[in-house]
C-alpha cells in the first residue's frame, strides 16, 4: 500500500505521528539516495519546523552544538579529545567546566564545519545538581522529542533544560499531580542541565 506523501505539520497528532515514523529510520538507517533516505529527510524537516513554530528556542550555545555535531557526525567524545588535545579537556568542555579557548573554536569550526558565530557564543554554565523545589515554583514544562530535552520554567522566569530525558518521563512528568514531587525524585539528579541565560 502506498504512503501518504510528507506534508506540514499542522496539529500535535500529526506530529506524534512523523516522530513514530521517524524513529523507525533511527534504528534502521536507509542508504543515502534512495526514496526511504528522502523521506526521512523530508521529515526531519517538516518535525523541525513544527517544532521551531510551536517551540522556538534560541541558537544552541557553543556544548550543544558540540554534542549536536558528535550525534550527526558520528563523532564520539574520544574523537573531541584529539581534536582538542586530550580527553579531558573534552570532558571538561562537555561537562561545562571549562570555557572554549578562541583557538579550540577555530579547529572546531574548521575541522567539524562547526558555525564560528555559534562557538565564540557564551557558553551557558552548568547548574547545581540536587535542588528541591515545590510544586507551585513551576510555571511550566515542554519538550522536543527529536533531541531528547525537557525545558522546565519556573515561577522565577529561570529556565532549565534537561538532556537525554526519554519521552515516558517528560509524560509521567506531566501527568503527576505534584510536579514539584515528580521533578524532585527523578529530574535533577538523573540528568545533566544548565540555565538558559537571558540574551
Amino acid at each position: 500500500m502506498a504512503r501518504t506523501a510528507v506534508r506540514p505539520i499542522r496539529n500535535k497528532r500529526e506530529y506524534e505521528a512523523a516522530l513514530d515514523e521517524i524513529k523507525r529510520y533511527f534504528e534502521n538507517e536507509p542508504a543515502p539516495g534512495t526514496p526511504e533516505a528522502d523521506r526521512c529527510d523530508l521529515l526531519a524537516l517538516v518535525i523541525e519546523d513544527y517544532e521551531k513554530k510551536n517551540w522556538p528556542v534560541d541558537a544552541p550555545d557553543p556544548v550543544e552544538a558540540i554534542r549536536y555535531r558528535m550525534e550527526t557526525g558520528g563523532f564520539s567524545q574520544a574523537d573531541l579529545g584529539r581534536l582538542l588535545g586530550s580527553r579531558q579537556r573534552a570532558s571538561d568542555i562537555l561537562g561545562r567546566r571549562r570555557p572554549l579557548t578562541l583557538e579550540m573554536a577555530w579547529k572546531l569550526h574548521r575541522q567539524w564545519n562547526i558555525p564560528a558565530e555559534v562557538l565564540i557564543k557564551p557558553q551557558m554554565p552548568a547548574s547545581p545538581r540536587g535542588r528541591r523545589i515545590p510544586s507551585s515554583a513551576i510555571h511550566g514544562i515542554r519538550y522536543n522529542a527529536l533531541r531528547k530535552k525537557l525545558f522546565v520554567t519556573f515561577v522565577s522566569g529561570r529556565e532549565y533544560v534537561y538532556e537525554q530525558v526519554p519521552k515516558w518521563v517528560f509524560e509521567e512528568f506531566d501527568a503527576a499531580a505534584s510536579k514539584g514531587s515528580y521533578f524532585n525524585r527523578k529530574i535533577p539528579d538523573n540528568y545533566n542541565f544548565y540555565e538558559v541565560l537571558a540574551a
